[in-house]
């Protein structure tokens, strides 16, 4: 995987904040980062969103009437369609309990408020790097699966060839037709 591979420009990362202050300081933070940015004011909200156009990344603040944060999570991992993306809660609670909460759900990674401007860039960038190097892998296990494949069914054919050439030279037809089969394998790129 090449370096430029990993650019996150044009990613889409939500913002789940009750709090339109809150989530203005995000969107001002991680702007510089050529980021797509979209945002809910609730949990409620943000599932009904992701339906239509799903983020490479979620951040989500857990102090939030109706549906907070845990349970927005939660949702989020029980539902196959919506299990791999990160989240990143972003809280003010910052009790040990509260953040092995956040990671037994399913988060990524998780940042106390008030935060850090070049904190927040970098867990960002590095959760979307990661989502990058993920997609690269996928795809190119379906590459080698096909390879690999290919590389199976030629060392079958092989084997055959070896076998026929050493036992049944007298039998031309038979050999000819192993001969034909190789000759039509095109090695897949």
């Amino acid at each position: 995987m090449r370096r430029e591979d990993l650019d996150i420009t044009g990613m889409e990362v939500m913002i789940v904040d009750d709090t339109p202050g809150n989530i203005d300081v995000l969107r001002k933070t991680i702007a510089a980062e050529g980021l797509k940015i979209t945002f809910a004011l609730e949990g409620a909200t943000a599932l009904k969103l992701i339906e239509n156009s799903m983020p490479d990344l979620i951040l989500l603040d857990i102090m939030m009437p109706v549906m907070d944060g845990y349970e927005t999570c939660k949702r989020l991992k029980d539902n196959p369609e919506t299990y791999d993306i990160p989240v990143i809660f972003l809280s003010a609670k910052t009790e040990t309990v509260d953040l092995i909460k956040g990671f037994n759900l399913g988060a990524v990674d998780y940042i106390t408020k008030p935060f850090q401007h070049d904190e927040v860039c970098a867990r960002i960038r590095t959760q979307l790097q990661l989502v990058l190097t993920h997609k690269y892998y996928i795809s190119t296990k379906g590459q080698f699966e096909t390879k690999i494949k290919h590389l199976t069914e030629m060392n079958e054919l092989k084997n055959t060839f070896i076998g026929m050439a050493i036992r049944d030279l007298k039998n031309p037809d038979k050999f000819n037709g192993i001969l034909k089969k190789l000759s039509d394998l095109k090695e897949v790129s």
